[in-house]
């Protein structure tokens, strides 16, 4: 047997995960903020890359979306008159004006100058009206009822803690220690912050939040005492057991349920509504003249700028090699991150448009008309993989007729049809079930067996085991449940 070593040359071809490649698969899955964030840092660290200005930049739809549009009219959907899509890539940009800073001057010239001359309700209307944040509404009542500056710092950290219900619900012991200050203090400063307003906020429970309401509003009574001590056994509707605990006849009973239900158990919510950040989407479909337009968000699409004037610039400077080398990388990364960017926004137009086409009942009619799909029904018309289809989709937030949405809820399992009858997809009969319970007669619900036979005539072919698996999907308690809700109800307004 012979040992040696011989020289070959082979031929073969193999993908390269290269650093570009890696970066352009991550742009494709972030979503516009996240993109944002991105080309921020980006222009921090690439001299040849200018900031954002704050200016509107139009992009034709034939010469920039142009595989979008011909891909659109080259399917063979039946739908293709009826739902051509108008594509453009519109960049917007909106000034914001130093609104925070105005809302805290007014909240400082109306509240805390005030003092005691303006009614709580006054102040809650008016730092409602201006948005004045609830930190800032709890800060100004702190500093005027705690004179210790360790007392109003105490405070002021309680604050953090805050459950967005307005309930103190963290353990004192474990505030005490991040704080740094004795048990004792943190107590003391809590039971001090319960009268603040709105009324019941830094309460440790319902009950606790429901007695401060009842007591500023001078209606607290030792049967609303026992009967807060007994929320619990409220909704099981056992009001002749309760209205015994309270000592109190069921008619009376029944007053103070409705009594209770005029105050706030969640003593925040106003200002969760007011300042709450709505999730910007990433994509926006509307009709038009045409049938149906596609837009990128422009308010929070960024853009990609080379400074091409600072390359010229570059090139008159005689650099070294070292300094020649970095300008050339750097020119080179910045070219790139325009075009990556550019691809990123007709990938996601692309991805949508035909998702329009194959959803076009949900954009025309809701949630009750989605189709069953998969990620290979897109890919397969587009002809692009199914991992990018994903990518694309995972993080995507689309605006419609039917409020925001992930652009994936448009994926859903398909549930088949009766005899003669199309398939369904999960999510139309999910909101099938939901508009059903909606609609129901109110003390006689629906029983899953029943949404079952109803949903079965209707061409849906779903057990009644289904029925309960989405009903607790969509929060829905079972119909007994319901029963005793509608008993309540019905109780509580006579």
């Amino acid at each position: 047997m012979k040992l040696g070593q011989q020289l070959k040359i082979k031929q073969n071809q193999s993908i390269i995960m290269t650093p570009q490649l890696q970066q352009a698969i991550k742009l494709l899955q972030l979503n516009n903020i996240e993109l944002s964030d991105f080309i921020d840092k980006a222009q921090s660290e690439n001299p040849f890359l200018k900031e954002n200005s704050q200016t509107i930049i139009k992009k034709n739809v034939e010469e920039n979306n142009s595989n979008t549009y011909e891909n659109m009219h080259s399917t063979v959907d039946p739908l293709k008159n009826e739902s051509k899509l108008d594509l453009e890539n519109t960049f917007d940009t909106h000034i914001s004006s130093n609104s925070k800073m105005e809302n805290k001057k007014l909240f400082d010239k109306e509240v805390i100058k005030s003092g005691s001359n303006k009614s709580a309700g006054e102040v809650i209307e008016k730092t409602l009206k201006h948005q004045v944040s609830l930190r800032e509404f709890l800060i100004g009542q702190i500093n005027l009822n705690f004179k210790n500056s360790h007392s109003k710092s105490v405070a002021i950290g309680m604050i953090d803690y805050l459950h967005p219900s307005g309930w103190f619900i963290s353990s004192t012991c474990e505030v005490a220690k991040e704080l740094n200050v004795d048990i004792s203090i943190v107590e003391k400063t809590l039971s001090k912050l319960k009268n603040l307003e709105p009324a019941g906020i830094f309460s440790q429970n319902l009950a606790e939040c429901l007695k401060i309401q009842l007591i500023e509003n001078k209606q607290f009574n030792q049967h609303f005492e026992i009967l807060l001590k007994n929320l619990n056994i409220l909704p099981s509707g056992k009001f002749r057991q309760i209205s015994k605990l309270c000592k109190v006849s069921e008619d009376k009973l029944f007053q103070m349920i409705k009594v209770l239900k005029t105050l706030n158990p969640k003593p925040t919510e106003h200002f969760n509504q007011e300042n709450t950040n709505v999730q910007q989407p990433d994509i926006i479909v509307t009709r038009s003249a045409k049938g149906w337009r596609i837009d990128l968000n422009g308010s929070t699409l960024p853009s990609v700028n080379v400074d091409e004037s600072y390359i010229e610039e570059m090139n008159n400077y005689n650099l070294d090699e070292k300094g020649n080398n970095f300008a050339l990388e750097k020119i080179g990364e910045a070219r790139w991150l325009k075009k990556a960017v550019d691809q990123r926004n007709k990938t996601i137009l692309k991805v949508t448009s035909e998702i329009l086409k194959k959803q076009v009942g949900f954009f025309r009619h809701g949630l009750s008309h989605m189709k069953p799909m998969i990620l290979k029904d897109i890919s397969d018309e587009i002809g692009m993989h199914e991992s990018t289809v994903s990518r694309v989709t995972n993080s995507k937030l689309i605006l419609t007729e039917w409020g925001v949405m992930p652009l994936k809820n448009f994926f859903s399992a398909s549930i088949s049809g009766s005899e003669n009858s199309e398939l369904h997809a999960a999510s139309a009969v999910r909101e099938t079930i939901k508009n059903l319970i909606s609609s129901e007669i109110a003390g006689k619900p629906l029983s899953d067996d029943k949404l079952a036979g109803i949903l079965n005539k209707e061409g849906m072919d779903v057990a009644r085991r289904t029925v309960a698996k989405y009903r607790d999907m969509l929060n829905i308690p079972s119909s007994s449940q319901r029963r005793k809700q509608a008993r309540l109800t019905k109780f509580a307004s006579n």
